[in-house]
């Protein structure tokens, strides 16, 4: 596949042109595209997908997006679009997306031009904005995506003003004086082309027309904004006016700087510094990192000091890139590179900025006993001695932004690299600094990382013991290069062996250590980070160890914490900002697998085992109190076996339906967790409350992990001795294992209905029967469903809210249809959708008119078919699940009654969309039928063969 973003989105698959049909599907895959090898959790994608609010089913539908695009694209193995929590992740290489090639394009011309070559420079700089077909994504829309293209855009105007320079250094200045025109026209504010067209123009002998440009770009930033040009296209104006002796034209050499360097006094002798320590032989990946790094290489007429806060967690690698980057670009600075480590984290106390500055002033030239006294002092001559000057200052491991604004030089064309684990934000907010956060490597940054520390040979021996080396490390370069390096350096020990080692969480951290080298230690590293906390944060920090999910929301932590949600948030993101654990999306957090073995191990150590109990016990609780009172709001007619769960000390709000999905779905994966970790610590009355709260996984299809869910309760129900519970867990694997269509459905449910008849609790009764009598039916065993459906129908009269005689009368409806009797069926499914909808049931409604339509079709009355296949489809459209018999079922129903009218086109996309959802929802089955439905459709509407 060829992606296009540099311009209207386009996909090309070799010669032809994709089509991507809708604008949901579209701007999904513009986000995806936009953040290329990156995950893209669901809210950025919901975010950049809907202008408005995005609406209550809207992780739903991106789930449906992103299905639909992978069917358009060919990604049947998910290779191409990968489901990576919280969100999605699209694998591409460099020749697979035009922006990653213009990116490559610009930081390879910026090195030819760095050494000199400047024809080369704009000749690979010119196929790179060739690229460019217009706007980027043009036509796209929303807010979100708009401001995305708009960075891209600017990375393009920022290219055309670098060869542009690079032109009028090699003479072109005529040629570039006609191209600037229509830039400066597009872009009637941006004061960098004005500046560069004033100076073409005046190469060229047009002194006149340079000062227009001026006048013109005065009157315009007057008048639109209030404000005048800036100082250097002011001091450009001037030099015009006065006539000053220009750069020879076509000289072919590097710009000359214009500000010249202050004079050396006698206490100053002219140096240059390089002070840059050795970059590793081994560098691997990071290459977004370092494109972004280049993309903010001050141009020789800059205005200010570029800074660069790269922040990210210990251990993360932040110091090796920065050394790399460094070396890379230090020929861009001619006049000196100064590095110093900060000791923000690390043995020792932190370098003060005096001390700093000591270094940095008796490196550029003062003697010793001429560095004056005081911060101001000399953090003002440090700034003399750098203006006019163009260098690199990497500011390596500092703790805060404190330690580091006395050391920022005032001249323009200077770059700060800064690199801490805080995130720096009053740099940020006071100093401009462009932040970049680090990350662990991406799986397969790991490992070629990896690789090429133990060597390709070693690596094709034990493959499987090389990816697991990669997983148990999480990817964390400091506990990968250690890791891996044991194994090189101890050739008898295979890679398996280390991997023994890593496996136990209790001894993870030991063996992530290499000799006494305090900095080849993970859990040195992140005693630094852990002892800089205050003794609430840290508290939490360890309490969030003891949480078994893979993220974990602000209340839940409140919960483990036993503080109140607002003073838990405010402790969260002090952790966030240590690089401690990471946002996901607004109000919830993960950390990475070595970060949670960590906090485990210290909450091990420092809280008594009563201590975590409780912790666990509250944490246990509030999911489980949750859990119920949404399952309340997205079920208000179901009866449930808990009934009254304990409540937490901050019970969570689940004001209506929407909120309940919004819930269910971010907390999906730590509901699933929490139960299972309840089990393993035979915390068995948790599991089982939990158990009886997670229908919502039926609505999302996750079949799977409701079997597994299941089967750990009927364990903590067993073990506890209570038959409800027992019958309970029983019915709801069977009824996932039914879905699934496998063989041993019949036995649980047989089993959960015999159970539920012995300690007298019809409610459950009714439930087995039912949907054993479903699994019946579906394997076309007919009358036995109906004997079963019967029996339901007798014991669910007058019972409850009048809930089960509604799914009965539906359950014999749809049986009746299968049996030919089609009036009855009518008649059986009319009265279903009335009581559902006096019940405000919609799901069940749209089910019931399904089966009425079903009757209708028996009948031969398509077009009344049709109407009642239109309702339910509006009513499962609606639903906040539309699981396979909500929405799909319906759909395929009006897809036969279309057919037999003769619209095969209509009935085809109705099976399609009924297949997706299938798919979405791992019913492989189900979905095949479709399909063969499809390609009878297909066959019939052929052209006959000549």
């Amino acid at each position: 596949m060829d992606f296009r973003v540099l311009g209207a989105l386009e996909v090309w698959a070799g010669q032809d042109r994709l089509p991507v049909p809708g604008a949901r599907r579209q701007r999904v895959l513009a986000a995806l595209l936009l953040a290329p090898n990156a995950v893209v959790p669901l809210s950025r994608l919901a975010e950049m997908t809907w202008d408005d609010e995005p609406p209550a089913t809207a992780v739903k539908q991106l789930r449906n997006s992103v299905s639909a695009l992978r069917e358009r694209l060919g990604d049947t193995g998910q290779r191409l679009i990968r489901t990576e929590e919280p969100g999605y992740l699209i694998r591409v290489g460099q020749e697979d997306l035009d922006s990653l090639r213009f990116a490559a394009g610009v930081a390879e011309s910026r090195r030819h031009a760095s050494e000199g070559r400047l024809e080369r420079a704009v000749g690979v700089i010119r196929t790179a904005l060739d690229l460019w077909r217009g706007t980027a994504l043009d036509g796209l829309g929303t807010a979100a995506l708009t401001r995305s293209a708009v960075r891209l855009d600017e990375q393009r105007l920022s290219a055309l003003e670098l060869s542009v320079t690079w032109r009028m250094e090699l003479g072109e200045h005529r040629e570039v004086a006609d191209d600037l025109a229509d830039l400066v026209h597009d872009h009637p504010l941006r004061e960098g082309l004005h500046a560069q067209l004033m100076t073409a123009l005046d190469h060229c002998g047009r002194r006149a027309d340079a000062l227009h440009v001026f006048h013109r770009i005065r009157t315009r930033l007057a008048e639109e904004l209030g404000v005048g040009p800036g100082p250097d296209v002011a001091r450009l104006h001037e030099q015009i006016l006065r006539g000053e002796p220009r750069r020879p034209r076509g000289s072919g050499t590097r710009a000359v700087r214009t500000v010249p360097a202050p004079r050396p006094s006698r206490d100053v002798a002219p140096t240059v510094p390089r002070q840059l320590p050795q970059t590793i032989r081994d560098f691997t990946g990071r290459a977004d990192h370092l494109a972004a790094l280049d993309a903010l290489l001050p141009p020789a007429n800059g205005q200010a000091v570029v800074i660069s806060a790269l922040d990210g967690s210990g251990g993360v690698g932040k110091t090796t890139l920065a050394v790399h980057w460094a070396h890379r670009v230090q020929d861009r600075f001619p006049d000196g590179t100064l590095h110093t480590n900060l000791r923000g984290y690390g043995p020792g106390k932190p370098a003060s900025p005096d001390e700093t500055l000591d270094d940095f002033l008796v490196a550029l030239g003062v003697h010793p006993a001429a560095v004056p006294t005081g911060t101001g002092a000399r953090s003002g001559l440090f700034r003399t001695l750098a203006a006019g000057r163009r260098m690199l200052i990497v500011l390596d491991n500092a703790n805060s932004a404190e330690q580091v604004r006395p050391l920022l030089p005032g001249a323009p064309g200077c770059m700060v690299l800064v690199t801490s684990r805080d995130s720096l934000t009053g740099l940020v907010v006071t100093e401009a600094a462009h932040r970049l956060t680090l990350d662990v490597l991406s799986p397969a940054e790991a490992l070629n990382l990896v690789v090429g520390i133990i060597g390709p040979a070693r690596a094709r021996a034990e493959p499987a013991a090389v990816e697991n080396l990669v997983r148990l490390c999480a990817r964390l370069p400091l506990a990968l290069r250690i890791a891996a390096g044991r194994a090189a350096a101890y050739e008898h020990a295979s890679v398996a062996d280390i991997v023994t080692e890593l496996a136990h969480d209790n001894s993870r951290l030991d063996a992530l250590s290499w000799g006494k080298d305090p900095y080849a230690a993970v859990r040195n590293v992140l005693d630094w980070s852990y002892e800089q906390l205050t003794p609430r944060q840290a508290n939490l920090f360890r309490r969030l160890g003891l949480h078994p999910g893979p993220d974990l929301s602000t209340p839940a932590a409140a919960a483990l914490a036993h503080l109140a949600p607002d003073e838990t948030r405010h402790l969260l993101n002090a952790l966030a900002d240590a690089h401690l654990i990471e946002p996901v999306t607004h109000d919830r957090y993960r950390f990475h697998d070595l970060l949670r073995a960590y906090a485990d191990e210290l909450a091990g150590r420092h809280d008594s085992e009563n201590e975590r109990r409780h912790a666990l016990d509250a944490m246990l609780t509030w999911y489980s109190h949750t859990a119920h009172t949404a399952d309340r709001r997205l079920y208000p007619t179901c009866t449930r076996l808990v009934t009254n769960p304990a409540k937490p000390a901050h019970p969570h709000p689940m004001p209506d339906r929407d909120h309940a999905w919004a819930w269910f779905t971010a907390e999906r994966d730590n509901l699933v967790a929490a139960l299972h970790h309840a089990v393993d610590r035979s915390m068995d009355r948790y599991a089982l409350h939990l158990v009886d709260a997670l229908g919502f996984l039926v609505l999302m299809g996750s079949w799977e992990e409701r079997i597994d869910t299941a089967t750990a309760a009927l364990l903590a129900a067993r073990r506890s001795g209570r038959t409800e519970h027992e019958a309970n867990a029983l019915l709801a694997r069977g009824e996932a294992l039914a879905h699934l269509q496998h063989p041993d459905a019949q036995a649980d449910l047989t089993r959960a209905s015999t159970l539920a008849r012995d300690v007298g609790n019809v409610h459950l009764q009714i439930a087995a029967r039912t949907e054993l009598g479903q699994l019946l039916r579906r394997q076309t065993r007919f009358h036995e469903a109906l004997h079963h459906f019967d029996e339901v129908c007798a014991l669910s009269r007058g019972f409850d809210t009048g809930r089960w005689e509604a799914v009965a009368e539906g359950n014999l409806a749809t049986l009746h249809a299968d049996l030919g009797n089609h009036h009855q069926a009518v008649d059986h499914g009319t009265r279903s959708a009335t009581l559902r909808h006096q019940l405000g049931d919609t799901d069940g409604e749209a089910c019931a008119h399904a089966a009425i339509a079903k009757g209708w079709q028996g009948i031969g009355d398509h077009a009344m078919a049709i109407i009642h296949c239109r309702r339910a489809v509006a009513l499962g459209r609606a639903s906040l699940g539309s699981q396979d018999e909500t929405l799909a079922w319906p759909l395929a129903v009006l897809a036969t009654s279309l057919l037999h009218l003769g619209r095969v086109n209509d009935a085809v996309d109705c099976w399609q969309e009924a297949a997706a959802i299938y798919t979405d929802r791992g019913l492989d089955a189900d979905a095949a039928t479709m399909h063969h439905h499809i390609r009878t459709a297909d066959q019939l509407s052929a052209p006959p063969l000549v």
